[in-house]
């Protein structure tokens, strides 16, 4: 892996890429959570989501969005943060043009820009959520999108989380025809603090992308 620097709206954006040795292997993006609450592309989740794509075999970037360690400008909104995320994908399809498969991974915010990227990018065949930001309501960039996806919570995370997390798999099937599988990690919350816990969610995840992207049953 490497560290690269992408042009964006409002100066560098600091990424680090792993390429595949496979020049159509498929393509990932990790989405770091709400730079507010210190989340950043260096953080435990990213990284262990980053290393479970890598590990499969994808090409792959993870990158801190504007104001965000080296990535210049200020922290911005949801508009400044999807933004980076258009960049960034356009920039590892760019360095990757015999791939046709594109998946998304967010953790807490993260989560919520996957889902809204995903409505906008038709060629996404995927993606994983971890801990989604439960204090997020606003469903209405949703539309029909059918596809199937992996919702990671920890078991030990409040039970707000988890009520949420079924209401939204609920929310994706209605209104965008979504599948989502649910696994929750045992005796973690939803900071995935030991490395017993990184450890399964980096399994959770090889395993369920593993098996979707190789039987290729994804809509």
């Amino acid at each position: 892996m490497v560290d690269v620097i992408i042009t964006g709206d409002a100066g560098k954006i600091h990424a680090v890429y792993h390429k595949s040795a496979d020049e159509a292997a498929p393509l990932a993006v990790v989405l770091s959570g709400n730079p507010h609450s210190g989340h950043h592309m260096n953080d435990r989740v990213s990284y262990a989501m980053f290393r479970a794509y890598m590990d499969i075999g994808f090409s792959v970037a993870r990158f801190n969005y504007r104001g965000v360690g080296d990535s210049e400008g200020t922290i911005g909104t949801t508009a400044d943060n999807m933004a980076d995320i258009a960049t960034v994908i356009d920039w590892i399809q760019n360095q990757n043009e015999e791939s046709d498969r594109l998946w998304l991974a967010g953790h807490h915010l993260g989560a919520w820009y996957a889902i809204q990227a995903m409505m906008r990018r038709p060629e996404v065949s995927g993606f994983t959520l971890v801990s989604p930001d439960s204090s997020v309501s606003d469903f209405t960039f949703l539309s029909p999108r059918p596809n199937r996806g992996l919702m990671l919570l920890g078991a030990k995370e409040a039970e707000d989380s988890h009520a949420f997390g079924t209401h939204l798999t609920q929310i994706l099937k209605k209104q965008a025809q979504i599948i989502v599988e649910t696994i929750k990690i045992k005796e973690a919350t939803e900071k995935y603090a030991t490395p017993a816990e990184l450890k399964q969610l980096y399994n959770d995840i090889k395993a369920y992308v593993g098996r979707e992207n190789a039987d290729d049953k994804l809509l």
